[in-house]
């Protein structure tokens, strides 16, 4: 007589010699993550993106094969570049084509090498504000141990440039901004030489500027002559000397006066002191008609014109 195998017992039988059913996982999504710090300023010709490629796809994973960045202005793709790799800060410049006074709104998406597309970044408006034009005639020259820039407004839109950013090309400082055509750099070592570009803006939290300067280099040379001496008084005579008082210059890299006596006013005659540094004189050798000048000497052995003569009975 045959007995029946319960259909249960079958069931568990087979259950058990194939071993444990693993559990189901959904497919990976490997979308990547939308960009979300897009962020667009004006440049004088273009408006520059700035954005971070994201390190992850949708679902959590580490993005690996991110192609390319679609850059979009209002909605329409104007450009595909080579997205430089997850995490990687990256940029873009757009010419400026639409006119000024509108506002165009860029995004970005990522596409992968699989054909997967991001979702749109984070939108961002700017307004296009008209800048001024470029400035002209810089030049500079060093005097008192540093150096002295000036330059003449741009002749476009001159009433635009409201500020000018002053730049060095070594990077040993940021962007200088002044509201004058004129700046001093004494951070200069003497017999360097140094290169600068100067820009007008329209001033804000972020200038909006026009097209730099041609570049200019400056010799840090001192060749300037200090300022002729002032208030030089005819001089007092008593017992045979000659006392002579003038006013001090000024000037930082100041180091010393010359004294001159002529038998005429017309000459500079002898050189009595070099590299005097009082503001008063005693001439031991004087004789009665002569006359005298000063002069100024800077640091670098510049000397100033020489002061008018004045007369000793």
């Amino acid at each position: 007589m045959k007995h029946s195998v319960p259909a249960a017992f079958l069931i568990l039988l087979i259950a058990s010699g194939c071993g444990k059913v693993g559990d189901l996982r959904p497919p990976k999504n490997r979308v990547p993550a939308a960009i979300l710090d897009l962020k667009a300023t004006q440049n004088p010709t273009d408006v520059l993106l700035t954005w971070t490629n994201p390190s992850r796809y949708v679902d959590g994973s580490s993005a690996t094969d991110l192609m390319n960045v679609l850059i979009l202005q209002d909605g329409t793709t104007i450009a595909t570049v080579p997205a430089l790799g997850p995490g990687k800060l990256q940029s873009y410049n757009v010419p400026i084509r639409t006119p000024f006074g509108t506002t165009p709104v860029y995004a970005v998406k990522l596409e992968t090498q699989r054909g997967k597309t991001s979702a749109a970044s984070n939108e961002f408006p700017i307004p296009l504000i008209e800048g001024p034009g470029v400035i002209s005639n810089l030049k500079g020259h060093m005097d008192q141990h540093r150096i002295r820039l000036v330059w003449e407004p741009p002749a476009s839109n001159p009433s635009l440039a409201e500020i000018y950013l002053v730049r060095r090309d070594d990077g040993a400082f940021p962007p200088v901004q002044v509201t004058e055509a004129h700046w001093e750099d004494t951070n200069v070592e003497a017999g360097k030489t140094y290169v600068y570009v100067v820009t007008a803006a329209r001033s804000g939290a972020t200038p909006v500027s026009g097209p730099p300067s041609a570049p200019v280099s400056i010799l840090a040379k001192d060749e300037t002559k200090p300022k002729v001496p002032a208030g030089l008084r005819p001089p007092v005579v008593s017992d045979s000397v000659a006392i002579l008082s003038w006013d001090p210059n000024s000037e930082d890299d100041w180091a010393g006066y010359r004294v001159y006596r002529s038998d005429s006013p017309d000459t500079d005659g002898v050189q009595l002191e070099k590299n005097y540094t009082s503001t008063n004189f005693r001439d031991a050798g004087y004789r009665p008609n002569s006359y005298y000048r000063i002069s100024a000497v800077d640091e670098a052995g510049n000397e100033s014109d020489k002061s008018a003569p004045v007369h000793a009975e």
